[in-house]
């Protein structure tokens, strides 16, 4: 397919992956699959950032926090849909299996993510481009933002624990049911299942997890491995992209850096003369990355003061749960 001038900020690479970022990650291998001609570029301001990652197509904006996510805004502005032309009893398939890959295989990976032992994935995800005592700041405010949504607490660490890999270990037994010895999940095409599917075991077996327990139930299921070995050498053989440079105050908004530095290919209209419109969206973007040195100063500041202050341990990091 021809350009189309889409670009898409990523959170940064390492270990071969064009991105790090789990939930990133997903949205590239979708493009890729789709065989749509994009530019991915590296977002280093804002690295706890909802949102990410983002999509520029035009005048159009996409988030990772939209409704659907990258594959939505891809969907409702007509750029590709992997998923165009399934029988409906196919998509309700497809809509069963992905839901299980977001819910139960993306909350056991955060889990994994967050240990103790796997600090270091978490620093190269999400705080690598971050000073002292900024990245700190944000650690302990990411791993307390985990332990919520995955509605862990000390007295129930061990159990919850548990209930996140024994819906892991389902979620792979479907999985691997339904792929058989075939290429594709679904009506033998690449779909959005695919997508999600790839793009997490891409993460599982590229991050330099000291602990996982997902690694060693995915490896029970021999013909997903193979699945995802076939595919990576069609799908993540790119050049690394390229680094958007963090925002500041006589820069173009975060929504424009992507194309205002992929050399005319970020939209049909992309003129000296023509200002981008933007959505709601893309304004309320520009506002949080207008704020983030201010945030990240207050962080800063909350740091050093509860860095003062000797706090009872809460027994996560004993018990080898999501570390305080």
């Amino acid at each position: 397919m021809a350009d189309r001038g889409l670009v898409l900020l990523l959170r940064s690479g390492a270990w071969g992956l064009p991105t790090a970022c789990p939930v990133c990650l997903p949205a590239y291998v979708y493009l890729k699959l789709a065989g749509v001609a994009f530019t991915p570029q590296y977002a280093t301001f804002q690295p706890d950032s909802d949102v990410l990652p983002v999509l520029e197509y035009g005048d159009v904006v996409g988030y990772g926090s939209d409704s659907g996510g990258i594959v939505g805004v891809l969907r409702r502005e007509k750029v590709c849909d992997l998923d165009e032309g399934l029988p409906e009893s196919a998509k309700a398939d497809l809509n069963a299996y992905t839901a299980v890959v977001n819910s139960w295989l993306s909350d056991a990976l955060l889990h994994d993510l967050w240990l103790k032992e796997n600090e270091s994935v978490v620093t190269q995800v999400y705080l690598s481009s971050l000073p002292w005592p900024i990245n700190k700041a944000i650690d302990w405010k990411q791993r307390r933002a985990v332990q919520k949504h995955l509605g862990i607490n000390t007295e129930n660490l061990a159990e919850r624990s548990a209930e996140l890999y024994r819906k892991a270990a389902a979620a792979y037994e479907a999985l691997s049911v339904r792929l058989q010895d075939q290429d594709f999940f679904i009506a033998g095409k690449p779909t959005s299942l695919d997508a999600a599917v790839l793009g997490h075991i891409f993460f599982l077996q590229h991050a330099p997890l000291e602990l996982s327990v997902l690694k060693e139930e995915l490896s029970k299921h021999r013909n997903l491995v193979v699945y995802a070995e076939k595919m990576e050498s069609k799908l993540l053989g790119d050049s690394a992209p390229t680094v958007v440079p963090p925002p500041k105050s006589s820069s173009p908004p975060p929504g424009s850096y992507a194309s205002s530095s992929s050399k005319g290919t970020a939209g049909p209209n992309n003129t000296k003369a023509t200002p981008k419109k933007r959505t709601e969206k893309d304004k309320l973007f520009r506002k949080r990355a207008k704020y983030f040195i201010i945030a990240q100063v207050a962080a800063v500041l909350l740091y050093v003061v509860f860095a003062g202050i000797e706090v009872e341990d809460d027994g996560l990091e004993e018990d080898g749960g999501v570390d305080d």
